[in-house]
């Protein structure tokens, strides 16, 4: 179908992985695709209003002068990521549908109910209560900018600050290995600290033009934690309401000594069915779930659904 675009209209931008695949099981992972998407943005001239990234899709609110600046900055973030992602997990072959959702939102109440459709798709999935709750929606990092206090930072946490400043100014994603060096050598609080700056560093979001849909960030957070908005124009798939079982499955799996779940994506299919059993019996996920968890193709699963 011929896809409809217009420069004046605010694109919706919805993208599904291969088979339902899991595209976050960690910070890093989330963090990577961030500044991966951050630094396409400003180089391909695209205005990001607003950015969720859930477990296995994502949501966009974009402007773009073209529809083809509109897909090359697509088809750049999906395959890096992508490459990263497959080198990091051992998997192969492509990690998003090719082929994406996009409706355009012309009308000051359409681009409205956008705005909190997109943030409110964590509270739909039973992972926050409010909107501003959910990190990776970054609806909190609007009211704030990128300066963070670093008297009291310790000197790993300075050091790593550097890192990744040095990674933006040089126009570099941040990348899995050093990620992981960094996260690994700070304790729960300064991880905490480190996630932010890196948000608030990389932020590509245009916040004042998003805000300026409302009175005032304040009034912004009433709208969309008391309207969860509206999309039916593009064929969004829902399968299940909740993604809290996924997050059931981390804890289950680091119980049990596996920290890094999504090395799991490389063992073969017989060892991943051997461990949907026991994960099936130990957490509230269903059978789907569990398969788009570990990678496995809906062919390969005979279980009940």
């Amino acid at each position: 179908m011929r896809r409809k675009f217009s420069k004046d209209a605010v694109q919706h931008i919805y993208q599904r992985s291969m088979h339902g695949f899991n595209l976050f099981y960690s910070t890093e992972d989330f963090l990577v695709f961030y500044t991966i998407v951050s630094i396409q943005a400003r180089r391909y001239g695209i205005t990001l209003l607003g950015m969720c990234l859930m477990i296995e899709h994502i949501h966009l609110l974009l402007s773009a002068d073209s529809l083809c600046q509109m897909s090359g900055f697509i088809s750049a973030y999906t395959s890096i990521y992508a490459k990263e992602f497959n080198a990091r997990t051992g998997r192969k072959g492509e990690l998003f549908k090719s082929a994406y959702g996009n409706a355009g939102k012309s009308e000051m109440k359409k681009i409205r109910s956008a705005i909190a459709y997109l943030f409110n798709n964590p509270v739909e999935k039973m992972l926050c209560s409010r909107a501003e709750e959910y990190r990776w929606n970054f609806l909190k990092y609007y009211r704030y900018g990128v300066s963070i206090k670093t008297e009291k930072c310790s000197r790993k946490l300075k050091r790593a600050m550097k890192a990744a400043e040095f990674s933006f100014r040089s126009g570099k994603h941040m990348k899995f290995q050093m990620l992981e060096n960094i996260l690994r050598s700070l304790d729960e609080a300064e991880r905490e600290m480190f996630t932010d700056y890196i948000i608030r560093l990389y932020l590509p979001f245009d916040c004042k033009r998003t805000v300026g849909h409302y009175r005032s960030y304040e009034d912004m957070i009433k709208a969309v934690n008391s309207n969860t908005g509206s999309e039916y124009e593009i064929s969004e798939r829902h399968y299940c309401r909740s993604d809290v079982p996924y997050r059931e499955i981390l804890r289950y799996l680091k119980m049990n000594g596996i920290h890094d779940a999504g090395a799991m994506i490389s063992l073969p299919d017989e060892e991943k069915l051997q461990y949907m059993k026991s994960l099936k019996e130990n957490t509230s996920a269903s059978y789907t779930q569990i398969r788009k968890f570990l990678h496995i193709r809906p062919e390969k699963l005979k279980a009940p659904k």
